[in-house]
């Protein structure tokens, strides 16, 4: 994938996933601010509220399922992958952000931006009702000045700890006073904007947010923050200082753009070294969707599925804070490790994840990508090898591989393999379960 240029180029491959429909919640939605309008009585106005919070939350369970179904189904997975990149820094989500269509909204503006200019991202996201409402910039009033939205942008957005001050923050914050939104739709409130002059990071005038993300982008620790969260997000954690400032070397001269950014990343040896080689531990996302498109399984997403996500750890549109969710090791506790190893069962047995209402769902097929990989395979050794390189990323350790025999139910790696008769349906589902439980499975 880093090396086809397709991968940059991905506007030109179609997409088929219809994305969700809101004019019925729009209409849930006016219905309530009309009885506000109207001063209706509190009963009747509290029915309307009931309803479309209700609706809402229906909208945003069925956003997560049409996302990870079109990051299983997608033909441009560097897109996909890139907006679940900027979903975990540029962080939004439930409870906060309330409407579930600004959530969509910004999901459509990572898809859009996802390898443009960073810079202009940046004055997007300031601007996004969803980012507005999570931060609580839509209540940041001259004479008031919420800090919220301002720390996090130089924290966790664009620079980092140690570049800027708290005054620097509290001078951010009034530039950005009068930035809120209406419902859908970013609003300027002049009337709320502080107009006084301000001293943001060596800098005096009248600013605004927008002359706020001009001259953080002057500052050379900005250059540095992002193609670090980059490099860490898909090749490894804790790279070399030295990498570190020649991306960002790079990131300066393409000025800001991500494109440039992102095919050095893909394309260089530090990508490809040992060092990256399953060094990363899957995500809860990379996990559910990489095992789909791993095993060609039906690509319609199952409430199961989405629950699977939940209970290791990665709620899409539902951050655990403004941080984003966790990375490497961290993915891995002593509780979502068994929900990890438990939902490898789902597309090879079916079965329901625990919080999902309804009968267990009947047993699958075979995946059509594990019946393809066993074609023509002689022996129990040679169905082990097969299997390990369809869902591995690279070798297993030759340890671990007698007990993939046994549960084959051969005695030997030499001994003949069948895929069909007997008990060898159930054995082979066995054995798929014990490899996606390895170690091996949950890295990448």
């Amino acid at each position: 994938m880093a090396r086809s240029t397709s991968s940059f180029n991905y506007d030109r491959i179609p997409e088929s996933v219809t994305p969700p429909d809101f004019t019925s919640l729009r209409t849930l939605w006016e219905t309530v601010a009309r009885l506000r309008q109207q001063n209706a009585p509190q009963r009747q106005r509290f029915e309307a509220l009931v309803i479309a919070q209700r609706g809402d939350n229906q909208k945003l369970q069925e956003m997560r399922e049409w996302w990870v179904t079109r990051m299983i189904k997608t033909r441009r997975p560097l897109q996909e992958k890139l907006v679940l990149f900027w979903h975990g820094h540029l962080v939004s989500g439930r409870p906060d952000a309330r409407l579930s269509e600004n959530l969509f909204a910004q999901n459509e503006l990572f898809r859009r931006m996802a390898l443009g200019n960073f810079k202009e991202l940046i004055v997007a996201i300031s601007k996004d009702p969803a980012m507005l409402e999570y931060l609580d910039n839509e209540s940041n009033r001259r004479g008031r000045p919420n800090e919220n939205y301002a720390r996090e942008l130089l924290e966790l957005f664009t620079m980092g700890i140690g570049n800027y001050t708290e005054q620097d923050v509290k001078e951010a914050a009034r530039a950005f006073t009068g930035w809120t939104r209406r419902a859908y739709d970013f609003y300027f409130d002049a009337r709320q904007h502080d107009d006084g002059p301000k001293t943001f990071l060596g800098r005096t005038g009248n600013l605004d947010g927008g002359d706020v993300v001009n001259i953080i982008f002057e500052h050379p620790a900005t250059a540095r923050f992002l193609p670090r969260r980059l490099f860490e997000f898909f090749a490894y954690l804790r790279p070399d200082e030295s990498l570190v400032e020649e991306l960002a070397d790079l990131f300066r001269r393409s000025d800001f753009t991500v494109a440039p950014l992102m095919r050095t990343i893909l394309t260089s040896r530090a990508f490809y070294s040992e060092r990256a080689m399953r060094s990363q531990v899957k995500s809860p996302a990379q996990l559910v969707v990489g095992t789909a498109r791993l095993l060609d399984v039906d690509s319609t997403v199952s409430p199961q599925q989405i629950r699977a996500m939940d209970l290791m750890g990665q709620a899409l549109f539902y951050p655990p804070n403004v941080g984003g969710w966790p990375r490497g090791e961290s993915w891995i506790t002593t509780a979502t490790l068994f929900f990890r190893y438990n939902f490898s069962n789902l597309p090879l047995v079916g079965g329901r994840m625990p919080g999902v209402a309804g009968r267990p769902s009947a047993q699958p097929p075979l995946p059509p990508g594990v019946t393809k990989a066993l074609g023509g395979a002689n022996t129990a050794g040679d169905a082990v090898d097969r299997l390990v390189d369809v869902l591995l990323a690279g070798a297993m350790d030759d340890q671990r591989k007698p007990a993939l025999v046994k549960a084959l139910g051969a005695s030997s790696a030499q001994q003949a393999f069948a895929a069909t008769g007997g008990d060898a349906d159930a054995r082979l589902r066995s054995t798929l379960h014990l490899l996606m439980s390895s170690p091996e499975y949950q890295v990448c």
